[in-house]
């Protein structure tokens, strides 16, 4: 306890204008981020920013089920397992015009890609009585071994109380990392390949003769087969040049491997590799079949979702935000109620 006290209490003194700037325990994860500056693929160069993370389909897809499943849930303040009566307005309400679920939508987005995310409350006489999501892709880093700095400004009512969120395990952004370079480098991979495909059809030259034929004369043999084919269905070449179809000869890796990599992204995000799922590398044309009902939504919390919901309500939880002997918590009664059904059963005779 010495220790941190000590490290926050200095941490306070070098930003007199922020009086209880929260400090991580655990030093400045940003810094891993940094360290992959080397070069990227295409015109990505630099670290793997979250700008270039959210190009990849699955992986923002993921992170958008997460924080829409969490987000959905209200947080409820309890004490003895029992709701209290007077329920804090700013769980469920917002004087900044942001609903709750936008703000919670946030937080699970900066936890999940980042590992951290800032809660910014405004208090009145003592007490919390709004509170924003502070983006960290945009508004703040670690620095100083973990102290928390502002880069573009935050309005003061939310000054008030900083809660600074821990995970308690790296981000998407660190552990996934070698996983979105590979599925940028396909993405990129396939697009070259779109732009400038291989010929399917390949007029080789069988007299050693007509080696030397210009460019010119080379793209005049080409499309006067083009033409022929264009115009009638057939051609005719001449002796010195044999046709080589490669319509269906060359073995296109790009969907075996996107595949594959979506499956990393699944695990790296947590979630059924159905979620994120596309055409199967088999049948060539495979729709989702992820439905977030039923057994799959339970099984999407329980190993993916509620890791960021526990966070979550365990920090707010703390004494520093609730009454000792209360806690937050979400509401998961909506989540996993079972509808009513709209028409009576038919019983038969």
């Amino acid at each position: 306890m010495g220790i941190f006290k000590r490290k926050i209490a200095a941490a306070y003194a070098t930003r007199p204008s922020v009086p209880n700037t929260p400090v991580s325990p655990w030093g400045a994860q940003d810094s891993l981020q940094v360290a992959l500056n080397s070069e990227l693929f295409g015109t990505d160069t630099g670290a793997i920013t979250r700008e270039i993370a959210m190009r990849v389909p699955g992986l923002k897809r993921a992170v958008q089920i997460h924080a829409d499943v969490v987000g959905g849930m209200p947080l409820v303040q309890y004490k003895d397992g029992v709701k209290i009566e007077q329920q804090p307005r700013w769980l469920s309400n917002s004087n900044s015009g942001i609903p709750p679920l936008i703000r919670t939508k946030g937080l699970v987005k900066d936890l999940a890609l980042e590992g951290w995310a800032l809660l910014g409350c405004e208090v009145t006489n003592g007490e919390i009585t709004d509170a924003i999501h502070i983006p960290k892709a945009t508004h703040w880093q670690f620095v100083n071994g973990g102290q928390v700095e502002f880069t573009q400004l935050v309005d003061p009512r939310y000054l008030g109380k900083l809660i600074l969120i821990p995970l308690g395990d790296n981000g998407i952004l660190i552990d996934g990392v070698d996983t979105i370079r590979q599925a940028r480098a396909l993405d990129i991979a396939r697009t070259t390949r779109l732009e400038s495909p291989p010929a399917g059809t390949e007029l080789h030259i069988t007299d050693p003769a007509f080696d030397g034929m210009s460019a010119k004369e080379q793209m005049k043999e080409v499309k006067a087969y083009a033409e022929q084919r264009r115009k009638t269905s057939v051609s005719m070449t001449k002796s010195y040049v044999e046709v080589k179809e490669h319509t269906g000869e060359a073995i296109d890796l790009f969907d075996s491997a996107t595949n594959s990599v979506r499956l990393d992204i699944a695990n790296h995000a947590s979630v059924p590799a159905s979620a994120i799922e596309g055409a199967k590398t088999s049948g060539g044309g495979g729709d989702m079949t992820y439905t977030g009902k039923g057994d799959e939504r339970s099984e999407l919390y329980d190993l993916g979702s509620r890791q960021f919901a526990d966070a979550i309500a365990a920090r707010l939880s703390l004494d520093d935000v609730c009454p000792e002997g209360e806690y937050i918590a979400f509401d998961k009664s909506e989540m996993f109620a079972v509808p009513t059904p709209t028409t009576p059963p038919v019983l038969e005779d």
